[in-house]
């Protein structure tokens, strides 16, 4: 694993006077390693902790979370740069008679900034700033041009010009925006000054400003649905860069916050991309606020098929499985029946009047009440048939009932056999529960899409005509399943029966 930073520096324990290292003059030396995917270790040449404390391996080495610690790092271009580390546990193996003592520390967040951090640090952020490096293909914003260069007198004189986005996005917690910044132009200088070189490039930043100051927690939180968000619209999970939250006094400063997380960013690979920012780029902020209510609405159902993305490198049973549970859990939340409902009661009612055919005193009638007691509710088979019955296409005579019916077979071949039938060997087993997997996978991200808004015209054009559409085809094809361009039904209205 890679480092994100690797240095040394000074620390000393934050807004804590009663111990030893409590400011820089009285500070111990030490080295701040944060890898790629988050882990953060300190590791120090001397005491920061007293002798002792926290040294017993048989009690809790996790400092309360007041404990923090500030540092100074000595970084390479000389400019200086702070770091904040909060919610410590100490991790050497030391003993009371070492000296010097050496103590190494882990660390659950740490947050890097240009100047000391004041004493009633964090006050609140004033916003989300999210740097949208690797994501260039997704959003294809890219404006710099460079004109042929012309010759006057021994002067070789070259325009440049570029263009600085800004999509604005208003919420009811505040905006949200996706912007750009060019670097390369030198603003202060006259024309006139020299250089050996000049490099143009164009960031990309994705903002949250709420519309009062938040905690980190909150904006960690924005941070988390923004990347859920991005990862169904882009069909694969990629990883944000670290978020910088923003705080304002006389000047803008930038807190970059690092923690753990599964693994590093990655670039975009626009061949693979369901849905590009240009085909959204008017509605990216009412995607954004359905996605966090129906996340939050439907939960587990929502969840579940985000984790699948986000690692893909699973059991073909677990990935199959894991999808089945997303089904159900989405089902029950968004088409469940009341108990009220008039099959509900229909159907409580065939099961009492069964009942009632044994003794009441009967052993028999008290195990037949235990087995009948979720009789009621509907089949595995239908809640897959009812769900996928919501998307915008049609499907060819009685596919999507045998897909239902085959998914319920081989889920309850998992869940009741342990793996396939007996009439039925492993690798047949594998290589249907992989496609059927591949085919849930399919139509449940469909789903997803259709229900935060992306039009059934998108959504047929992507699955019959994008780039993507031959891989999507043949996965729903080995199930039996076709989808052809000219498929294409209504919108559900129930898809938008979640208040926003």
């Amino acid at each position: 694993m890679a480092d994100t930073l690797k240095e040394r520096g000074f620390f000393w324990w934050f807004n804590d006077p009663s111990l030893p290292a409590r400011s820089l003059d009285t500070s111990v030396p030490g080295l701040l390693t944060i890898t790629d995917d988050g882990q953060i270790t300190l590791e120090t040449d001397g005491s920061l902790c007293l002798k002792g404390e926290y040294q017993d391996w048989s009690e809790s080495r996790i400092l309360p979370e007041s404990r923090r610690v500030h540092g100074l790092l000595a970084s390479r271009d000389k400019s200086d740069r702070y770091v904040l580390l909060e919610r410590l546990e100490r991790t050497d193996l030391s003993f009371f008679d070492t000296s010097p003592q050496l103590q190494r520390f882990s660390a659950e967040m740490c947050t890097s900034r240009d100047s000391p951090f004041p004493d009633g640090y964090p006050e609140g952020f004033a916003e989300l700033r999210i740097p949208l490096d690797g994501f260039e293909d997704w959003l294809e914003l890219e404006s710099i041009t460079v004109e042929r260069e012309y010759s006057e007198s021994d002067k070789v004189t070259v325009h440049v010009n570029y263009k600085e986005w800004k999509f604005e996005y208003p919420l009811p917690s505040g905006s949200i925006s996706i912007e750009s910044v060019t670097t390369g132009a030198l603003p202060f200088l006259s024309d006139d000054v020299p250089t050996a070189s000049a490099e143009f490039r164009q960031h990309y930043y994705l903002v949250f400003t709420p519309n009062s100051p938040g905690d980190a927690s909150g904006l960690r939180y924005v941070y988390t649905k923004i990347e859920e968000l991005l990862a169904v619209l882009l069909g694969s999970y990629h990883n944000l860069s670290w978020p910088i939250l923003t705080t304002r006094d006389d000047f803008d400063t930038w807190n970059t916050i690092h923690f753990y997380r599964d693994t590093p960013p990655r670039p975009v690979n626009k061949f693979s991309v369901w849905i590009p920012f240009a085909r959204i780029r008017e509605r990216f902020g009412d995607l954004f606020q359905k996605w966090v209510v129906r996340s939050e609405s439907f939960g587990a159902g929502y969840y579940l098929y985000v984790s699948a993305l986000r690692n893909p490198h699973q059991y073909a049973e677990h990935r199959f499985v894991n999808l089945i549970w997303a089904i159900e859990a989405l089902h029950r939340k968004w088409l469940g029946e009341s108990e009220t409902s008039p099959r509900v009661i229909n159907e409580r009612k065939r099961v009492q009047d069964i009942l009632n055919l044994v003794p009441e005193e009967s052993e028999n009638r008290k195990w037949l009440r235990e087995k009948l007691a979720h009789a009621h509710e509907l089949s595995l088979r239908n809640r897959i048939l009812e769900c996928f019955a919501k998307l915008p296409f049609v499907f060819g005579e009685g596919e999507l009932e045998k897909f239902a019916k085959n998914c319920a077979v081989r889920r309850n071949d998992i869940s009741h056999r342990g793996g396939p039938p007996e009439n039925v060997g492993y690798e047949s087993f594998h290589s249907q529960i992989s496609k059927l997997g591949d085919a849930l996978d399919h139509l449940f991200h469909a789903l997803l899409l259709h229900q935060i808004g992306i039009e059934p015209k998108t959504l047929r054009e992507r699955m019959t005509e994008g780039l993507i559409s031959r891989r999507v085809r043949e996965a729903l094809l080995n199930v039996g399943l076709s989808v052809s361009s000219g498929t294409l039904v209504a919108s559900d209205p129930t898809i938008n029966d979640v208040q926003d």
